[in-house]
Formats: structure tokens, C-alpha cells, sequence
């Protein structure tokens, strides 16, 4: 096992912290078959015996039928983020109310498709505590974002992709997503666009726009338009801060990159077709300079 284990250290001291602790985790199960990060039941749960009165159903369990390991597992997640979370519910309620002073700086007539503008920590992790938010990974999932951006770099059927489109800034671009610990990244670990928009779209098959200097629009690359597409809008705000915009269904979206225009696949021109309307009607919104 020589030769293997060599290659495990080689592949371990490659890869950046949220890599180590994924590959850290794969070999302890090997080494470790007995442990486990599953929690025993948070307390005995009575599974026998009948309603004694009628209409009146214990809250705790069900007396029909045996439950499950997961039920025993959820009820003791539930029970911890309780005690543990109280402060997450009042910072929730405080990011989801209206934030003018982000509003303001978004072009004058997009303004009225916004619905509320949603803050998050500034780290030098925002841009990807946003698209973790979208996602539904928490804002707290950033290095689950990071590491697919990652992996879709180094995806073996869009590596032609890549090196066109990023041509020889291709290692910079995956050097700005490795990271070295999970606290605050110095500025070159900053999400940038265009170059994460591209990745962003076609990792998650999603629209991505962004509302900043420029407003932009990312589709995905390599697939073909869907009707049912989530659309994720960012904002760049104070010039170095990046936030979740919700906006009203049917806004008008801004136009595309003239890279994607260069380097999408044939299937991809659909997309633009799809939301040809919307894209319009940014066009028809947007002052004209003179």
C-alpha cells in the first residue's frame, strides 16, 4: 500500500483547505469503520401501547408504527439548532427587510422591479456567501461553492471551454478559489466578475445577474434553455460589497458578455431566444447617453 499512500499525501497536499477536510473525512471512514457522526436519540421515544382516550394523540410519537433512524436523527438536529441558534432566527428577519442605501445604487430604472435586498457578512467571502444563500446552502455554505467552482474548472467535458475562454489567465482564475482557511480572504480570493459569473452558470445550470457598473447577464454555456430556470441576482454595492437582490418575477434582464456571445455551444443560443422579451425591455429601459 505503499505507492497508494504516497498518492493519498501528494493529493492531500495539493488540495486547499476544503478539499483536505473532504479528504480527511473519506480516509477516517476507512480507518475509523466504528465511529460515526450520527448522534444517538435525543431521549426514549415510546413506540408501544394505544391512545388511551379517544381523539387525545400523544405530540412526541406515533403509536401506529416503529419510527425511523432519520426521524430519531432529524428530531435531535431540530432539538440542537433550537438551543444552539436562537440569535439566527432575529438576524434573518434584520437581512430580509429593505436596505435603501444598497437600492439606491442600482440603476435608476431597475429600482422599481426590486423587491428587497438581502446583506450579507463582509469578509472577503460575500460574493460566494450570496450564491451559497441562492443556492440553499446557507450562507455559511461559501466553501461548498468554492469547491464546485473548483471541480468545474477542471471539468474534463468543459476543459475546451475553459482554456478558450480564460486563455492564459486559465491558473489565475483557479488560484483565486483555492483558499487556505475558512476566515476573512484577502482580495485576490474575491469573487470577480465575468470570470465566476461563466463558472456560477454553468455549475448550477442557472441565469445569474448582476446588477453593479456593469449590469450583466450570465446564461449557461453549454445547455440549452429551460423554461423553469432559477435566476440568481447579485449586486455589487459600496464598490467592494457584494449582496443577494430579490426581484419581481418577469424583470428585465441586462444584456450578455461578449465572451459568451464568442465561446457558448450552438445549444446554448437558445437561452438568449428564451428571454429575448425581457432583455428587450432592459434595453428599451436603459437611458441612452449621449
Amino acid at each position: 500500500m505503499t505507492a497508494a499512500m504516497d498518492e493519498l499525501w501528494r493529493r492531500f497536499r495539493s488540495l486547499d483547505v476544503i478539499g483536505k477536510r473532504a479528504l480527511r473525512s473519506r480516509v477516517c471512514e476507512l480507518a475509523y469503520p466504528t465511529m460515526t457522526t450520527l448522534c444517538p436519540p435525543p431521549e426514549k421515544i415510546k413506540t408501544k401501547g394505544g391512545v388511551k382516550k379517544k381523539g387525545k394523540k400523544p405530540a412526541d410519537y406515533d403509536v401506529y408504527r416503529d419510527p425511523s433512524y432519520h426521524e430519531y436523527v432529524d428530531k435531535a438536529s431540530q432539538s440542537s439548532q433550537r438551543q444552539s441558534q436562537p440569535s439566527q432566527t432575529s438576524k434573518k428577519i434584520k437581512l430580509s427587510k429593505k436596505q435603501p442605501q444598497f437600492i439606491v445604487q442600482f440603476p435608476n430604472h431597475i429600482r422599481s422591479y426590486i423587491e428587497d435586498v438581502v446583506n450579507v457578512e463582509s469578509d472577503g467571502n460575500c460574493g460566494f456567501r450570496v450564491i451559497a444563500l441562492l443556492h440553499g446552502y446557507g450562507e455559511d455554505g461559501w466553501p461548498m461553492v468554492h469547491r464546485e467552482l473548483g471541480l468545474e474548472l477542471i471539468d474534463k467535458d468543459r476543459s475546451t471551454l475553459y482554456d478558450k475562454l480564460f486563455s492564459n489567465r486559465l491558473s489565475a482564475v483557479r488560484e483565486s478559489l483555492m483558499i487556505e482557511s475558512f476566515g476573512s480572504q484577502p482580495l485576490e480570493k474575491w469573487m470577480s466578475l465575468p470570470d465566476m459569473g461563466y463558472l456560477i452558470a454553468n455549475r448550477y445550470n442557472v441565469v445569474l445577474v448582476c446588477l453593479g457598473n456593469p449590469c450583466i447577464t450570465f446564461f449557461p454555456m453549454t445547455s440549452s434553455h429551460s423554461p423553469n430556470v432559477s435566476i440568481y441576482c447579485i449586486g455589487f454595492v459600496n464598490q467592494n460589497h457584494w449582496v443577494q437582490v430579490n426581484m419581481k418575477e418577469g424583470f428585465p434582464l441586462p444584456p450578455v458578455t461578449l465572451d459568451w456571445k464568442k465561446f457558448r455551444s450552438h445549444i446554448a443560443t437558445t437561452w438568449m431566444l428564451g428571454f429575448a422579451g425581457r432583455m428587450q425591455h432592459w434595453q428599451l429601459l436603459t437611458p441612452v447617453l449621449a
